[in-house]
């Protein structure tokens, strides 16, 4: 039997019991906002909520297949034709734009429910064009945007949403959750470890051992740079012009994602409160940190944020990694 809507989530008990109170009591928000780190679950709790509200009795037994459904969870960025009422250009990725699917009646169920994962993924047009549906949203409609960089989003955009912080998963709801899904009890206990109580994160790793590799030579080659001179740097940012930009985009994004992650481990353990994870990752972790000023790792988390929205704004990649990395060099004494 498959499982669907909210019982298919693994904790976030708080944000589950709002939603299920907002539904029950007839008074949901017309546009929420969920807000979280990467892989914490903002996008498989918005579709559980998606699921709630639209499968049933009498209605199709998928959300994809379900006319009142519309999604957009893409890593490329959102131009301002996904979202118009008229796209200039037509909007490629949907058969309907955001505003057109809003603007019409539900067709077999009582609401039609949007969700735009990732949102600030949206030009700063596709945001303005989008504040006129939050603004005045029309009837019978649901629209959930998630989000790991609110301050990527315009701060009109994020006053007329619900905002709903979702929390971490406790570790022993985690490593249950994914030793009911794949490996050992023991290969649970080391992905939750790494994993920081983001379930989406732990079933990408699940599914993707080659990408938690690729995360890992990311962080590994990326940090290393901390103590590289500049012409090593620069030799090393180069690799990031070696395309189109577009695909160039989404290296950046995965070397970023892989870099900010390691250098939150390192922040933990400078608090002294790091989890139980692998022992090689954790005497990486405690080589750089010995090596790099007390603050390093938090600045280079900083401007690492910043990097990833230049991305998004779409900077050129590879000056991007360029500024970024000379910047955190640690110099050396003259």
């Amino acid at each position: 039997m498959i499982v669907r809507g909210f019982a298919a989530i693994a904790g976030h008990e708080r944000t589950i019991t709002m939603l299920r109170a907002h539904q029950a009591a007839g008074r949901l928000a017309h546009a929420y906002c969920l807000i979280g780190e990467e892989g914490i679950g903002k996008a498989a709790v918005a579709r559980a909520l998606a699921e709630e509200l639209l499968l049933g009795e009498g209605q199709p037994s998928r959300l994809e297949v379900h006319p009142d459904f519309w999604s957009d969870d893409r890593a490329e960025a959102i131009s301002i034709d996904e979202i118009r009422f008229h796209p200039e250009r037509g909007a490629q990725a949907h058969d309907q734009s955001l505003q057109q699917f809003l603007s019409l009646k539900p067709f077999v169920a009582p609401l039609r429910v949007a969700l735009l994962a990732n949102a600030e993924r949206m030009t700063e047009a596709a945001q303005n064009c989008l504040l006129k549906t939050l603004e005045e949203p029309p009837p019978n409609t649901v629209l959930v945007l998630t989000t790991a960089y609110p301050d990527h989003l315009l701060p009109t955009c994020l006053s007329r949403c619900q905002l709903v912080a979702v929390s971490p998963v406790g570790r022993s709801t985690l490593a249950g959750f994914i030793a009911s899904r794949s490996g050992t009890p023991e290969e649970a206990e080391a992905l939750a470890g790494l994993a920081h109580g983001r379930p989406g994160w732990a079933v990408r790793a699940m599914l993707d051992r080659e990408w938690v590799a690729r995360l890992d030579r990311w962080a590994e080659e990326l940090s290393a740079l901390a103590f590289e001179d500049v012409d090593g740097v620069l030799t090393y940012a180069a690799r990031f012009g070696q395309g189109p930009q577009a695909d160039m985009r989404l290296v950046v994004t995965d070397a970023l994602r892989g870099f900010t992650a390691f250098l939150r481990d390192a922040m933990l353990l400078q608090a002294g409160l790091l989890a139980r994870m692998p022992a090689s990752r954790q005497s990486a972790l405690e080589t750089w940190v010995a090596r790099v000023p007390a603050d390093h790792a938090r600045a280079s988390l900083a401007a690492a944020q910043r990097t990833q929205l230049l991305i998004d704004q779409n900077v050129n990649p590879r000056l991007a990694m360029e500024v970024m990395l000379l910047d955190l060099r640690v110099r050396r004494p003259a």
